[in-house]
């Protein structure tokens, strides 16, 4: 049992606490927000044993073993540092940092400090996916040649027009919600990026991205097609579509959902499975990992987030 942190208390982080209490690996020890009043708060909801309106005093607790991290992705970089400084253990939330550069450099950090650190990519954890991807590599669809992907939601709805996501540095819809697509797609294809082409999707009145569209092809010879936009919302917000040379899965809101549908042999097998938490997964492997004395998860790596990056940043330079 590992004692988690949650630094951050934006929405995101309502989720995470859910998926801390759901791990039987895991406790939610420790929140901690700029405001003390909304850690208490928080600390109260999800049942946390302390709370702190302090970051630092947060990291000097010597019984925090693995930091959450959930604010904007800004602050993600420094964060990281400042945890890894004191030695803790750390998730970041997706996009971990903008650039191949920080990846290099904070996994290299970890490494020196001899704590473990991933990217918070829970589509690579959940039940569903795990499942679809051991039967994948059972043959079930023949040989997978074909990954399509996407993830598209209205941006801008209830969103305010100064709000981060939309800023030109850290913002833009490939960082938010491009990344899913991107990683479900690396997930499956289990190989690294031989080639690929990302083109921006634009927006008059913004500098940040409203999209992307990319065309991967790994050194296995499968192909990647992923797509996000903020212009429009698509069913499930999207879905994946894992094509065989004897079938092909369709899985539909495949960063969250808990059924997909096996096409084969002219019939439609329901798949479903049995989740309490979408972020469950990412902690249990994380946990587990650490536990085994690994500084980086052999699914989610240093490597792993070096592709996923590579393309982000693709999109940007096409700005």
């Amino acid at each position: 049992m590992k004692n988690i942190a949650i630094l951050g208390l934006g929405n995101i982080a309502n989720r995470v606490a859910k998926g801390v209490l759901c791990s039987e690996k895991a406790s939610l020890y420790a929140v901690a927000s700029r405001k003390i009043e909304t850690a208490k708060s928080f600390a109260e909801k999800y049942g946390a044993v302390v709370y702190y309106g302090s970051y630092k005093e947060m990291l000097k607790d010597p019984n925090v073993d693995l930091i959450y991290i959930c604010t904007p992705n800004a602050f993600h970089y420094e964060q990281i540092k400042l945890c890894l400084f004191y030695g803790k253990h750390v998730i970041c939330e997706k996009p971990m940092v903008k650039s191949e550069e920080q990846v290099r450099e904070l996994f290299a950090l970890a490494r020196k400090q001899g704590c473990f650190l991933m990217e918070a990519e829970k589509t690579m954890f959940t039940p569903l996916n795990k499942k679809i991807k051991e039967m994948v590599e059972e043959g079930v669809i023949g040989k997978l040649h074909t990954i399509r992907a996407q993830y598209c939601s209205d941006g801008l709805d209830g969103l305010p027009l100064d709000h981060w996501v939309l800023g030109e540095e850290f913002g833009g819809c490939t960082y938010d919600i491009g990344v899913y697509p991107i990683c479900v797609s690396h997930f499956y294809a289990g190989a690294k990026i031989k080639e690929f082409q990302a083109e921006a999707v634009k927006h008059p009145e913004y500098k940040c991205d409203f999209g992307m569209d990319a065309d991967i092809f790994y050194e296995n010879g499968i192909y990647g097609c992923v797509r996000s936009n903020w212009f429009y919302q698509a069913k499930d917000k999207g879905k994946a579509v894992l094509i065989g040379d004897k079938g092909y899965f369709e899985i539909p809101a495949y960063w969250k959902g808990n059924k997909a549908y096996l096409h084969k042999d002219g019939a439609v097998t329901e798949i479903e499975v049995d989740m309490e938490s979408d972020f469950e997964g990412e902690i249990t492997h994380a946990i587990e990992c650490i536990e085994d004395g690994h500084l980086e998860s052999p699914i989610l790596g240093e490597e792993m987030s070096v592709e996923i990056i590579r393309v982000v940043e693709a999109v940007q330079d096409n700005l």
